[in-house]
């Protein structure tokens, strides 16, 4: 810190892409770097999804802005909106809160590259992501993208992804997983598997996962693309076995005597499927969710699933509600990682629903 406070340069300090559960350590780190004279800002999906949803700052955010830091709302690709940050901070005239509404245009948006000495350090070294588009169609209660980032999706050109691809490759890196909220959904998804098939041809081997939805492997030819171009598993938002909780949740689109099938249907292609589930929608029982699993195991047949404890996020229609009527909530943002109990659950006792 000491050493950014030279006479002749001005330094900005910015957290990008802070999530709920990382902001009280945002905070504490903004707060050192202004007790020092730095500028900084915060951005991310816990800023950007407070605004959103409440349109003010609330208890969290007022306090860092109290302190002289700044919040950035929306996304930074929008053109201008960092060119604005940086000439505010360079004349050392920091705004408080950036509020960008506008979703930028990612068609031809650079990827950032990887640096292939930092991926060294990982257990697995030879593995990039990219998001493809943002943005997804459905208007899922406990999801915060739709609000940050829309229910319109936008995507990168399949020229760009498959251009980052190829160059990565000759880097090592030869293993993806593509970000987006829902890949099925990409307008552009048949060039860019074309492409990754096309890469295959010529020796170039490419293995990925996704995202998708649980209607996605209806989509003609989307399955088999998928197989040829080097998919070795999907994510999907599967949430529960329960009709009334998908009902509560405005996942519509997920019919659970169908859920079987479409399992089975990935399988045929060879490619895996891991889900993610909820515990602790509103018409969840300790015994219910002992069934779910059992039916899921031996029935459904998923080869993994990823076991989410439902958290009102900040930016979510799940989390607007709640405050809206008045219902407590854990006030420690640190607990907002799906781990932890967030709110007394009508059906299950304190403890009971972590167990």
């Amino acid at each position: 810190l000491r050493q950014s406070r030279r006479r002749d340069t001005q330094t900005l300090v910015a957290f990008a892409g802070v999530q709920t559960n990382q902001f009280a350590r945002t905070t504490d780190l903004a707060l050192r770097c202004r007790e020092v004279g730095l500028q900084v800002i915060i951005g991310g999906f816990h800023v950007s999804g407070v605004l959103a949803m409440f349109g003010e700052p609330t208890e969290e955010l007022q306090k860092v802005l109290d302190h002289g830091v700044s919040l950035f709302k929306g996304e930074a690709e929008v053109p201008g909106a960092l060119a604005r940050v940086l000439k505010d901070a360079l004349e050392g005239q920091l705004q408080p809160i950036y509020d960008v509404t506008e979703s930028p245009d990612i068609l031809n948006a650079p990827v950032p590259s990887p640096d292939v000495e930092i991926l060294k350090k990982f257990v697995v070294p030879d593995i990039s992501t990219i998001d493809t588009s943002r943005g997804c169609p459905f208007g899922c209660t406990f999801c915060t993208v739709i609000n940050v980032q829309g229910r319109k999706m936008r995507h990168r050109s399949a020229e760009t992804v498959l251009r980052y691809i190829e160059e990565n490759y000759h880097k090592g890196i030869r293993k993806y997983f593509f970000t987006d909220d829902n890949f099925a959904r990409n307008p552009v998804w048949e060039q860019i598997l074309d492409g990754l098939i096309s890469m295959r041809d010529r020796g170039k081997y490419i293995d990925f996962m996704i995202q998708v939805d649980t209607q996605a492997h209806r989509i003609s030819r989307f399955v088999d693309k998928l197989n040829k171009a080097g998919c070795y598993q999907v994510f999907v938002g599967m949430e529960s076995l329960n009709p009334k909780n998908l009902e509560a949740m405005g996942k519509r689109q997920n019919h659970v005597e169908e859920y079987a099938g479409m399992v089975e249907t990935w399988h045929k292609a060879d490619i895996l499927v891991q889900v993610g589930y909820i515990i602790g929608l509103p018409h969840d029982t300790v015994e219910s969710v002992r069934k779910d699993v059992d039916y899921l195991c031996n029935h459904v047949k998923v080869d993994a699933a990823a076991f989410f404890m439902l958290t009102p996020l900040p930016g979510s229609k799940d989390h607007y509600d709640l405050v809206d009527n008045q219902v407590p909530l854990d006030a420690d943002p640190n607990n907002y990682d799906s781990l932890h109990e967030t709110f007394r659950h009508k059906s299950m006792k304190p403890g009971d629903w972590k167990a």
